[in-house]
């Protein structure tokens, strides 16, 4: 019953996140664009059950609702983004802590859901001379700077901890590179050619259209050296300037449009997100068959060009069925990394 209680709360407080958004869109746009924004926003909860089929009207919605969304807030914050100086030093190295693979689990790795813990470690398992760093509660402040009044933020309930979540991987790359990758990323091969990169993403061209990204980065996993840590800085400067002068939130995929609004007001960083190459392709295949009996032929097509999937603690799957092992039952064993 409490489960089910706290999950209407969730509802509710979303449903009221959303109305109010909506009404915050009409002020600085129009009705009609923040009745658009409102119904893409229910087709994306939609697509999220139906595994993501796209119509043309609904492909529409989706890239006018984008548009509003990065209208306002231009409109908002088009000042700061104009005098914003794209071309300031950047900030100082700790060469300790360059070349990491960053990923989150507040409570603690030791606490968190056996799918994360398979995941975290079949990252160790690929990282090659690179450490891997998992963030929490207790070490937060050793690796990255959060200002006073954000942790005020999220201490009072105006920003959530995935908000936080959101300016930690953007601000752990601007203050020293490396890689953050959410901790539900499953890896089957080696990373190191990414960290070799001076930038990259999973990136998938005419991809599905519910981020603005529309597969040419994700915001799940980011990648820089040391020396391009700057579209990292200006979306993390972005996002603070956003939260110092909000207390609500836009939408839900913030960092995203930050991340194209930087790409627009400075060329060099068009540039650089230009330059990465299509790969992971298949990312969001192995969910779908986690609950299978494994299957060697499949896994091996999907594993050629494919190395990191999307994964989710939300739901549970079987480790063996019909008296058969699972694509998740060997997951956990480490067989597919």
């Amino acid at each position: 019953m409490a489960n089910g209680h706290n999950s209407i709360k969730r509802i509710a407080h979303r449903s009221f996140e959303e109305i109010g958004a909506t009404v915050r869109i009409a002020k600085a746009t129009s009705w009609p664009e923040a009745i658009n924004t409102f119904r893409a926003k229910l087709d994306i909860q939609v697509m999220s059950r139906n595994g993501y089929k796209e119509p043309p009207a609904v492909r529409e919605r989706l890239l006018r609702k984008h548009e509003t969304v990065l209208k306002y807030l231009d409109g908002r914050f088009g000042d700061y983004y104009a005098s914003y100086d794209y071309g300031a030093l950047l900030p100082p190295l700790d060469p300790t802590l360059e070349g990491k693979i960053w990923m989150c689990w507040w409570q603690g790795e030791e606490n968190a859901p056996e799918i994360v813990r398979a995941c975290i470690d079949s990252v160790r398992r690929n990282a090659g001379g690179h450490e891997v760093v998992v963030i929490t509660d207790e070490n937060l402040s050793e690796y990255v700077d959060i200002p006073e009044w954000v942790l005020e933020k999220v201490r009072a309930g105006v920003m959530s901890r995935t908000n936080l979540s959101d300016l930690l991987r953007l601000s752990l790359l601007a203050e020293h590179g490396g890689m953050w990758l959410d901790a539900t990323f499953f890896c089957s091969g080696s990373l190191e050619s990414y960290l070799d990169l001076p930038m990259w993403s999973i990136k998938r061209p005419d991809y599905l259209h519910a981020s603005v990204a529309c597969g040419m980065f994700a915001g799940y996993s980011l990648a820089c050296d040391a020396a391009n840590r700057r579209p990292f800085v200006v979306a993390r400067d972005f996002f603070l300037e956003y939260w110092r002068k909000s207390d609500r939130l836009i939408d839900y995929l913030l960092v995203d449009y930050l991340i194209v609004l930087a790409q627009r007001h400075d060329p060099a960083i068009a540039a650089a997100f230009a330059m990465i190459e299509p790969n992971n392709p298949r990312c969001d295949d192995l969910i779908s068959l986690l609950d299978k009996p494994f299957d060697q032929r499949i896994w091996d097509e999907m594993n050629t060009d494919t190395r990191l999937f999307k994964l989710t603690w939300k739901q549970e799957f079987p480790k063996r069925l019909d008296d058969m092992k699972t694509f998740y039952g060997l997951m956990l064993n480490g067989a597919l990394s």
